[in-house]
């Protein structure tokens, strides 16, 4: 499937089970379905210092992403990556990289001239990609520089 497919949007309160269903799939742990996680999912999709983007294939919801901000009071804002998850049967689809992309652009909209992401043990096929993406390693972190220009990634 062409990277062109994929289409962006914003996430709703709606897309909270979809989410979940990619979280899952993907082996990653995953809130159980009550009703303090949809308050809390509401909370995060309403707050303006977050971004909650879901990718998708044919009006299918395969991916999402959640983008953290804040605000430095002598330094330029940061970013940090939350998760940026992708269901397994949509992998090498363009997906995982359209959405680091998003990510990288809705960072420089807001003005932050670093964007990072923590790896864990439960993310083990993060750090080859976000490298191919043209993050720099750091240990367990891994920074994109916003304020240099676009990554050599892309």
């Amino acid at each position: 499937m062409a990277a062109g497919s994929i289409r962006h949007r914003r996430g709703r309160r709606t897309d909270l089970f979809a989410i979940l269903g990619v979280l899952a799939a993907s082996e990653l742990p995953t809130p159980v379905p009550d009703r303090a996680t949809l308050r809390r999912f509401r909370r995060l999709i309403a707050d303006l210092g977050n971004d909650l983007y879901v990718a998708l294939l044919e009006e299918r919801l395969v991916g999402f992403l959640h983008v953290s901000y804040a605000r430095q009071l002598a330094a330029a804002a940061r970013a940090r990556v939350e998760a940026l998850v992708v269901a397994p049967e949509a992998r090498g689809r363009g997906v995982g990289s359209s959405l680091a992309e998003l990510a990288r652009r809705r960072a420089e909209r807001r003005g932050c001239h670093d964007l990072s992401y923590s790896t864990t043990s439960s993310t083990p096929r993060a750090a080859p990609f976000l490298i191919r993406q043209g993050w720099r390693s750091d240990g367990e972190v891994f920074r994109l520089d916003l304020a240099s220009g676009p990554a050599s990634g892309e």
